[in-house]
């Protein structure tokens, strides 16, 4: 199989004006478009966000722009929650009582934190009405959760048969639900169905876009005539595939829970960092097991953790990101940028007759 490279970008609110400014300087040293490096890309949350620019055509430095431009509206405070009936007595007590325990705002127990219009308004401005049809640069996939069927959902460029029943979906609507973490944002409904950031159960994508890589040749394979052949993942050379991952940030410091227990009103503001930089370390050990040299990850540490929606830190996240960029970029050339994509042809629904169960698809 032909040397196969993947760009995998992890999830993290704000802090994904890191993965723009590092892109961006790499980008530009390197004198051509970033994405004509990689033949998938995949993207989390603000990930997703990134990835689907990418993989539209969008330059990295876009992409740079997009988060100087919409980082602080992307995150705008809703208006002030008014209670209701009796709640109008209570609710101002126990809110104080609230934010002593948690140094949060009581109105987050009943509706997401930041304006989904504001969000709304900046995705349709980037993507401009196109879909995932129109997504024929390179491949793409944006993780989500979708909670109607109670399982997890891969919105894709139509490069495998699963992505034809997604192909007139937005590119903005999708990124939406890639990046509606729960309580932060309120879940997007597309086509009759409920979705929540995909952070839930692929922070980082790394995994995910690896097996992708497999399916792809897979079905490239059968779809180019050997019809006799089943679906084996030992078929494969995975020496060929070679994957960056970028991360959002690594904190140095650790939690230490009060007393011998913790219940919500600690966990509440927590658990989100929690859960994403707990999935983001643990699909390292096995990618450096499964790639070795081949897989390669770029993060920065933190002296503590940045809160997702902290885009005071946005200036210092563009900083640091050009920083890493000057540091490794002649390490990151040597690795991935002597590769370039092959055009891939889109799936259409004339091909309806490989079924997706073959190819592990449900």
């Amino acid at each position: 199989m032909a040397r196969f490279q993947i760009l995998s970008l992890i999830g993290g609110g704000i802090r994904g004006a890191f993965v723009t400014a590092y892109l961006a300087e790499l980008e530009q040293k390197l004198g051509r478009p970033l994405s004509d490096c990689f033949d998938l890309i995949a993207g989390t949350s603000t990930g997703g966000i990134i990835a689907a620019g990418l993989a539209s055509g969008r330059s990295a430095e876009e992409m740079n722009n997009f988060y100087r431009d919409y980082g602080k509206q992307i995150f705008s405070p809703r208006s002030k929650y008014k209670a209701k009936g009796l709640m109008r007595f209570v609710f101002p007590i126990a809110n104080k009582i609230f934010n002593w325990k948690t140094g949060g705002d009581l109105a987050t127990a009943f509706r997401a934190n930041f304006c989904p219009f504001a969000l709304e308004e900046a995705f349709e401005s980037a993507f401009r009405g196109k879909t995932l049809k129109d997504v024929n640069h390179t491949r793409l996939i944006l993780p989500t959760l979708n909670l109607t069927d109670g399982e997890p959902h891969v919105f894709r460029s139509r490069h495998l048969p699963k992505a034809v029943h997604d192909q007139d979906v937005k590119i903005a609507e999708a990124v939406i639900a890639s990046t509606a973490a729960p309580t932060y944002f309120p879940h997007r409904r597309i086509n009759g169905k409920d979705y929540v950031d995909g952070g839930l159960w692929a922070n980082d994508p790394s995994l995910l876009s690896f097996a992708e890589a497999i399916r792809i040749q897979h079905f490239e394979k059968h779809h180019n005539g050997d019809t006799d052949h089943q679906y084996n993942s030992m078929d494969y050379e995975i020496d060929d595939i070679h994957l960056l991952s970028i991360g959002t940030g690594k904190a140095e410091s650790s939690l230490a829970p009060p007393g011998a227990d913790a219940g919500l009103l600690y966990w509440a503001p927590r658990v989100a960092d929690v859960m994403g930089t707990a999935q983001t370390q643990g699909v390292h050990l096995p990618l450096k097991f499964l790639l070795g040299d081949n897989y390669m990850h770029v993060n920065f540490k933190m002296d503590e953790l940045w809160p997702l929606s902290a885009t005071e830190y946005i200036p210092d996240l563009f900083r640091i990101g050009k920083e890493r960029a000057d540091e490794n970029y002649d390490r990151i050339k040597e690795h991935f940028f002597d590769h370039e994509r092959k055009q891939f042809t889109p799936f259409t629904s004339t091909h309806e007759e490989i079924t997706l169960e073959e190819f592990g698809f449900h």
